[in-house]
């Protein structure tokens, strides 16, 4: 019987920090999915603490592997072909999902057969960071072929039908490049590829970059510290508000000039703040607060 997405998280060494992860996959607002935990060699601590999960929810499938190629690429195909859902999301074992995400997914997956919401990245001090995409121009398409990344492992998601119409699917992948990449790069090379790109921020991403010589207990405690924010909406939707601000700064730094690279990343930028303020509208309470300044604006 078929679920609505399955869930796929490799993991090697990062038990501490896959227990919150995990935890918000379970947490969806969709809930009839299955969580597919894939172990590239993983340490008896991440082993115990999968067991722990198991033991409290059904829908977790543990898939334990001996220390393979590369990140365990292989182990992902291996999982999948026992999947049963209709679209496939993937969950980094260090990053946090909202509440949303497999919903969101599911609805950007209704005219595309791969999708990836808008990234958003906490850096090491706290500042979030976000890059813009859009697949459905050819510039983008053209930037991931060309060996560049912006689609971070938890923001993907596609059908599962059309992952099985690949050539080849998760593989390990050649030294020097980046798995995540060689694996979209794959997607978008398939002539039926239907991409389409998020405008909603539905993934807290934790990039490794800033963190080295953390201890698994201080990334867990960074991201129970993001998890209990999360449950706190109005801090959150005001959180969300500096995203807008985030993207027209970033959109400032490119002059207006005779440049066509420029001219299209800026067409790209207001096309991307003009989608999340618009969906940044339809929020409770940060809604009001906008639509009360642009009101304020237009009497003035």
């Amino acid at each position: 019987m078929s679920v609505q997405a399955t869930v796929l998280v490799p993991t090697y060494n990062h038990g501490p920090t896959l227990r919150l992860s995990a935890q918000s996959a379970l947490d969806q607002t969709v809930q009839d999915i299955e969580v597919f935990i894939v172990g590239d060699g993983s340490p008896e601590e991440t082993r115990q603490i999968v067991e722990e999960l198991k033991s409290k929810d059904d829908r977790i499938t543990f898939f334990s592997h001996p220390k393979g190629p590369r990140h365990g690429e292989i182990y992902r195909h291996e999982a999948l072909k026992q999947a049963r859902g209709k679209i496939v999301c993937y969950l980094s074992d260090d990053d946090l999902w909202l509440p949303e995400h497999i919903a969101y997914c599911l609805e950007l997956l209704k005219d595309a057969n791969f999708v990836h919401s808008l990234p958003l990245r906490i850096s090491a001090s706290g500042v979030f960071e976000t890059w813009a995409g859009n697949l459905s121009l050819s510039f983008w398409r053209k930037y991931i072929m060309n060996g560049r990344n912006f689609i971070p492992l938890s923001c993907a998601a596609h059908s599962l039908r059309f992952y099985k119409s690949l050539p080849f699917g998760w593989r390990s992948t050649p030294e020097g490049v980046h798995t995540d990449l060689y694996m979209w790069q794959q997607i978008l090379a398939h002539p039926a590829c239907r991409p389409v790109s998020g405008t909603r921020p539905t993934v807290l991403h934790f990039h490794s970059k800033g963190r080295v010589g953390w201890t698994s207990r201080k990334r867990a405690d960074e991201l129970r510290l993001w998890s209990r924010k999360m449950k706190n909406r109005r801090f959150f939707e005001a959180f969300l508000l500096k995203i807008v601000q985030y993207l027209a700064t970033e959109h400032a730094r490119f002059p207006a000039e005779k440049d066509d690279l420029k001219k299209h990343i800026q067409k790209v930028g207001w096309w991307l703040i003009w989608r999340v303020y618009n969906w940044l509208l339809d929020l409770p309470l940060i809604g009001t607060m906008l639509k009360k300044r642009a009101k304020s604006v237009f009497d003035s």
